[in-house]
């Protein structure tokens, strides 16, 4: 007798589940865990059977069996550094860029990441909520599965923390997996003393955010926070950190992460192979963000000697009103692909498991696994390789969230 399943998805033409429960390095970079004419059960919102679709459905039955069409299945794809919470937007600011004005000239001009603080502190809870789901709408539209947001548009302890919750609201009617990190120390807010909000950052302020958080996270960067103030501000915070390091310049930022036992470094585009091989003895994750030196103009970072290093890779969109308003893996891996030469396979599992790995969600999601939940992809096309290839593209048909088709509005 046959087992009942809740669902049954078949006709598959490339199953790629991108299978395992830890993060894949080197070599193993490259393994997606191509299923050709595969097939997969899923009960109770988790994949419970995975294989060959003549195996599949000679031991499982549904009333509920999707044809996939001939096309291919991919894992959700897990987006492990956002920040979809504002208010306003920078598009005068890109504009005055584009026209020749300097970061200097915007700043003068009140452009720059503080006047996305002035417009987040003037934004209700309401109308971040607003902005906030149309973003995540088009993510999950796209593809993504699982979201990382953090806060750091408020500089100050009631918009940090109204940033933070409504991340977490949004996020959980949408029914997307997440995590949220609190960014209070994304800058120096306009005027203040750099020792007394450092003091608050550590103070009241993350009191006020912590039982909205995830994890802490810091711009160490050149011309932000030093790696000693970074240090200082994460010494007693009692949240796994995320760290925002050597995107400006090689100020020693990724070995800082590697030594704090950071979860995840990103950006690094000026990180040296020094930095890369402490990311990789400590197993702290190397998140590359292409968007941003695709939108930016800025070099792109060096992805493969830290993959030669034996750095465990992520991707992600860094989606924010003023450096990356890109809101699409797809894209992202495309980007991957051609700028910092990961090939597609290597980029899918950046942008699956091992960013998965980076939220310590790897045992969750990231992957088509048994006993994973079921965030799964239908594509319009038969092959994985067009997401590269056609990377302006959505070629997402459907995206399923535990099991449940997301039917909502795309």
């Amino acid at each position: 007798m046959k087992k009942k399943a809740d669902l049954i998805v078949t006709d598959i033409s490339e199953l790629v589940t991108v299978s395992g429960n830890t993060p894949k390095t080197g070599k193993d970079l490259s393994d997606i865990g191509l299923i050709e004419n595969g097939a997969f059960a899923v009960s109770d919102g988790k994949f419970v059977a995975v294989g060959k679709a003549e195996k599949i459905l000679s031991e499982y039955e549904s009333e509920n069996v999707i044809s996939a069409g001939e096309n291919a299945v991919l894992p959700g794809f897990v987006d492990p550094h956002t920040h979809a919470v504002f208010g306003g937007d920078r598009s005068k600011e890109y504009e005055m860029r584009l026209s020749g004005a300097t970061y200097e000239e915007i700043m003068e001009a009140g452009g720059g990441i503080l006047s996305s603080v002035k417009m987040t502190r003037e934004a209700s809870e309401e109308e971040l909520n607003t902005t906030a789901k149309k973003r995540l709408k088009n993510m999950i539209s796209h593809g993504t599965t699982t979201v990382e947001i953090k806060s750091g548009y408020g500089l100050d302890t009631q918009t940090e923390k109204k940033m933070l919750k409504v991340a977490r609201e949004v996020a959980t009617e949408l029914g997307i997996n997440f995590k949220t990190t609190f960014l209070g120390a994304h800058s120096v807010p306009a005027g203040a003393d750099r020792n007394e909000y450092i003091k608050l950052l550590k103070g009241e302020m993350l009191e006020a955010c912590r039982q909205h958080s995830d994890y802490i996270d810091i711009f160490c960067d050149k011309g932000v926070f030093t790696n000693e103030e970074t240090k200082e501000i994460v010494k007693d915070a009692g949240l796994p950190v995320r760290l925002h390091v050597d995107e400006l310049a090689d100020t020693s930022g990724a070995k800082l992460a590697a030594e704090l036992g950071a979860h995840s470094a990103d950006h690094l585009i000026a990180a040296n192979d020094e930095g890369f091989e402490a990311l990789a003895e400590a197993g702290t994750v190397a998140t590359f963000l292409p968007g941003t030196s695709f939108y930016l103009g800025k070099p792109f970072a060096r992805a493969r000697s830290a993959i030669e290093k034996g750095c465990i890779v992520a991707l992600a969109t860094d989606r924010n009103p003023g450096s990356c308003t890109v809101e699409s893996m797809q894209f992202v891996i495309g980007l991957a692909c051609k700028f910092l030469k990961l090939t597609p396979k290597e980029a899918i599992v950046a942008a699956t498991l091992n960013a998965a790995y980076s939220l310590r969600l790897h045992n969750i999601t990231g992957s088509i696994d048994v006993g994973k939940q079921a965030d799964f992809i239908v594509l319009d096309n038969p092959t994985y390789r067009i997401i590269p290839y056609e990377m302006t593209q959505n070629h997402v048909s459907n995206v399923f969230i535990a099991g449940k088709e997301m039917t909502w509005d795309k």
